[in-house]
């Protein structure tokens, strides 16, 4: 039989995958984060996007979206950043998942089912975010920079097209403010990659810079997976698009 390393790789990241999003906890203010807000738009409205973990918790053994709690800690976030953010708004609740995991259908179906009764307060969605099994530091630099060029060819994330997306998105008016919140079950993989590539992208964070920034709210390094496929991307806006931006990795890598 011949070995195959893609294939290795692949089980040894979906058991990680299991191993830390079945582990994830309620939502925890520590990772809800004011990422960026638009200027007033042409209807008056101002929109925000945001970043954090499953806004599920436990009450009397029943396990509930926590909106009002979100919006809490939205609201004080905001606040900690010099952001107010308006009483009424409508929000746009977006989780990164994958495949889905069996253990990410009960929150699917609690988020499904809390906006399909609550259709006024906003929407979800979800989106499949895996990383890439391949590290940028296994190629030299003329395979990384072709390889660079191409991303939005061959990554199953395709970064480039969902910060399009998700930009698009928060730039939209509608007849209230808008929220986007992006999460995962921890908050911290799959959420450190997108939201990472969103300050590099939009805020001109270099590589390094993004990746403590998710370790520090994480508490721990993200999965690798996640950590090389935001590095891809960041070769992608330094090869692609002639950004000057620094994909080093982080003395801690």
């Amino acid at each position: 039989m011949i070995f195959d390393k893609r294939g290795f790789i692949f089980c040894i990241l979906f058991l990680s995958f299991a191993f830390i999003y079945v582990n994830a906890g309620d939502l925890d203010y520590k990772k809800v984060h004011y990422i960026q807000s638009t200027p007033p738009l042409a209807n008056g409205n101002v929109n925000y996007i945001f970043r954090g973990n499953e806004p599920r918790e436990n009450v009397n053994g029943t396990t509930i979206f926590a909106y009002d709690d979100l919006v809490s800690f939205i609201k004080q976030n905001g606040q900690e950043n010099n952001i107010t953010i308006p009483d009424q708004f409508y929000l746009i609740d977006i989780k990164l998942i994958t495949g889905p995991l069996p253990s990410e259908l009960p929150d699917i179906e609690l988020e499904q089912n809390f906006f399909a009764q609550n259709s006024n307060l906003g929407e979800f969605h979800t989106n499949n975010t895996f990383g890439d099994l391949l590290d940028p530091q296994w190629f030299d630099e003329e395979e990384q920079i072709s390889m660079a060029k191409t991303l939005p060819n061959w990554q199953k994330d395709d970064l480039q097209y969902r910060m399009d997306l998700y930009h698009n998105i928060l730039f939209t008016e509608r007849d209230l403010p808008v929220v986007l919140y992006i999460h995962c079950e921890c908050g911290c993989d799959r959420t450190g990659e997108i939201m990472a590539s969103w300050v590099m992208r939009f805020q001109g964070w270099n590589f390094a810079q993004a990746m403590e920034w998710d370790y520090s709210i994480a508490g721990r390094k993200i999965n690798f997976a996640n950590q090389w496929a935001t590095q891809w991307y960041c070769l992608y806006l330094q090869y692609a698009e002639n950004r000057s931006i620094d994909c080093t990795p982080p003395a801690n890598w």
